[in-house]
């Protein structure tokens, strides 16, 4: 079974929605899905310990993770947080299967990291990620 990392904002309703939708469309494929607030420490919100453990976990869980799937919202500026999440997978050379629904253009930085680009809920069903088809995003970049 295919370890997934899920990285996403999730600091508002619709970016909640849209992460549980993903999340959810990935464990009814049969996936092992890593999704980070569900692992976040239960120290003090924001203190030294709290960030300490967040960041080791979210690090150790993309170690871990056969492939990363992340969603962005904003195109060209979206959440920091998934944006280091996307670079350091692709540093340690996982593949980045990228969800972007809005349509909107994609920052160069994230478009060039990525493995392939799923742009509705359907196509993100029907992704084979035994067979981790190649495909790039080809439009603008900012």
């Amino acid at each position: 079974m295919k370890k997934i990392y899920l990285a996403s904002p999730f600091f508002n309703e619709a970016e909640i929605k849209s992460m549980e939708t993903v999340r959810d469309i990935l464990r009814q494929k049969g996936l092992d899905v890593f999704v980070p607030n569900e692992h976040q420490s239960a120290k003090e919100f924001g203190s030294l310990e709290w960030r300490k453990e967040t960041f080791g976990s979210d690090v150790s869980g993309i170690d871990n993770a056969d492939v990363m799937v992340a969603i962005i919202n904003q195109g060209n500026y979206d959440d920091s947080g998934t944006a280091w999440e996307i670079g350091y997978a692709y540093a340690t050379k996982k593949p980045v299967i990228l969800v972007n629904v809005t349509g909107e253009t994609i920052n160069l930085m994230i478009a060039d990291s990525i493995h392939a680009l799923v742009t509705s809920y359907e196509e993100l069903k029907e992704y084979d990620f035994n067979k981790l088809e190649k495909k790039p995003y080809t439009n603008y970049v900012w």
